[in-house]
């Protein structure tokens, strides 16, 4: 059966790159972690300012950034063999295709669920993972979001 996990962050401020990410999901060799579940929005005080977010493919891990340990969903699963890390500083991942993309305004917030069998695959093979960026952004303000994946 598999496991569920859940990597949030708030307050992270947009970088306005299309190379330096938000945050990263990696997983490991042994493992095919599959991205179900997103929620993102801001909680800067609201203002009209638009973003372009994607998640893409990344075939090597970022550094510098904030590691966070995903956290399980049903408390009697065993840690995450994917890791996690939000506003990386130091260096950006190898970037692939595109999986998902959206425009988002400050005031709203998105929700994307997979439907069943259409989950975003990480593939079985060390430090491949699913990036979360913006790429363009009309503004400064914070982000605020929750990414849940299976392994």
């Amino acid at each position: 059966m598999a496991r569920s996990y859940s990597v949030s962050a708030g307050g992270i401020a947009a970088q306005n790159s299309a190379t330096v990410p938000q945050a990263q999901i990696v997983g490991a060799a042994t493992i095919r972690p599959k991205i179900y579940d997103l929620v993102i929005g801001s909680s800067s005080t609201p203002a009209d300012q638009a973003a372009q977010m994607k998640l893409a493919r990344s075939s090597t891990a970022s550094t510098g950034g904030t590691a966070v340990t995903p956290s399980p969903i049903d408390p009697g699963d065993p840690a995450s063999l994917a890791s996690a890390m939000v506003a990386p500083s130091m260096s950006a991942p190898t970037l692939g295709v595109t999986l998902l993309q959206w425009a988002q305004n400050q005031r709203a917030t998105f929700r994307w669920v997979a439907a069943p069998g259409k989950e975003l695959v990480i593939p079985a093979t060390a430090n491949n993972g699913i990036t979360l960026l913006n790429p363009v952004l009309t503004g400064a303000f914070n982000l605020d979001f929750s990414i849940e994946y299976e392994e």
